[in-house]
């Protein structure tokens, strides 16, 4: 073998070599990959057992929790035991006329058995606030569907039907106790519950609170009994409601019509606070101070003048043709028929028809007491002015 020879086998021999070594190179690194992708497989595999290990002790752990909040497995029972809680729910806030009815029943496979109740009465807003407060703060497996609310035509309540839905699961145990957790979905605090209910008028604009136009001093006359009409509006209307904050020997008022007497024998000042209520949902208040100033009267005149007598005197063709209820208080209706008009005159207003003049001092359903010269005289329906005046004199 020549030295070219030599040379060529050397290299044939290097290549052959070169050949195997990468040839099995290859099969190490492909040995290698596949158990790393078999390892990072096993791995995977591993993580998705823990998970499912620990999904199932999750289940497990909210099926026990809802076994605890199931009505019993027995249908009969669970029938039973739902409907007089919601009955006892109802009497203990004072519902009217309250009624419990199951409107169906479903069974969900071999899961659970699904109930339809409807629960409904009269009660006023904060009385069905609590209700549905315990309601929903029981921790059963139920939900409320539908509620509906509708005011009362005959005072002012309000009409409520509420339908809820409730589970028996059929794994809990036949005779199972009602749950005593609190449910975390309301509030712990009955009152933070109620207060954003309570605080929306459901029905209306917002409400706004009475209005006072009237003047802060009234001044009476010692010895004598004075009334002094409140001039107070409300913006949406709602009948309003007068209350002194404080009592006084010396002051009453009308809790109806807002008319403040004061009556005191003494010269003397003194400060009266006035509360007003609207019936507006919710109440609005507004509270006044007025000062009470008690004055001498003023002194007669020198000279009474002398008395006129009238041609033909309006009071006798003056009769009381209607007695008014309005929203905030009386008016009486006199028709003057020589002048042919009719005068609508309340508390406090003063007037002169013909021979007599004085001032409204109450109006009822009966009757109208007019103040005359330091006498009282009662007007009835369908009588004359002279008439009544002429039965005192």
């Amino acid at each position: 073998m020549n030295q070219r020879e030599r040379v060529l086998a050397i290299l044939v021999g290097g290549l052959v070599v070169l050949g195997i070594g990468q040839w099995g190179f290859s099969k190490y690194k492909s040995a290698l990959q596949q158990r790393k992708t078999r390892f990072e497989s096993l791995q995977d595999r591993q993580l998705q057992l823990s998970e499912k290990r620990l999904l199932g002790a999750i289940a497990d752990k909210q099926m026990g929790e809802y076994l605890v909040r199931s009505l019993p497995s027995d249908t009969e029972k669970a029938r039973n035991a739902y409907q007089s809680w919601l009955l006892d729910v109802a009497k203990k806030h004072d519902v009217e006329t309250p009624a419990v009815n199951e409107t169906g029943t479903s069974p969900v496979g071999d899961l659970y058995h699904q109930f339809k109740f409807k629960i409904s009465g009269r009660a006023d807003m904060p009385q069905i606030v609590d209700l549905m407060y315990d309601i929903q703060a029981k921790d059963y497996l139920h939900r409320i569907q539908q509620f509906e609310i509708t005011p009362s035509k005959r005072d002012d309540g309000f009409i409520f039907n509420v339908t809820l839905d409730v589970i028996a699961l059929s794994a809990a145990p036949g005779n199972a106790a009602p749950p005593k957790t609190h449910s975390w979905r309301v509030e712990q605090d009955q009152l933070a519950y109620a207060e954003p209910i309570l605080n929306r008028n459901l029905f209306e604009p917002p409400n706004q609170p009475p209005v006072f136009n009237g003047n802060k001093t009234l001044e009476a006359v010692r010895g004598r009994e004075v009334a002094f009409p409140l001039d107070v509006k409300d913006p949406e209307q709602h009948r309003l409601a007068f209350n002194l904050v404080s009592e006084h020997d010396n002051v009453t008022i009308d809790q109806r019509s807002g008319t403040i007497r004061v009556k005191s024998d003494e010269l003397t000042e003194f400060k009266v606070d006035v509360e007003i209520t609207d019936s507006g949902y919710p109440n609005k208040k507004t509270t006044e101070t007025l000062l009470v100033k008690v004055v001498d009267p003023p002194p007669p005149p020198k000279e009474e003048p002398p008395k006129v007598e009238l041609a033909y005197d309006d009071a006798k063709q003056t009769y009381l043709t209607g007695l008014v209820q309005g929203a905030k208080d009386w008016t009486a209706w006199m028709n003057v028929r020589t002048r042919g008009k009719t005068l609508k005159l309340r508390v406090g207003d003063e007037f002169e028809i013909g021979s007599v003049r004085g001032i409204i001092k109450s109006i009822d359903a009966d009757k109208v007491e007019i103040e005359i010269d330091d006498k009282v005289i009662a007007l009835k329906s369908g009588n004359t002015l002279k008439a009544a005046v002429d039965e005192i004199e």
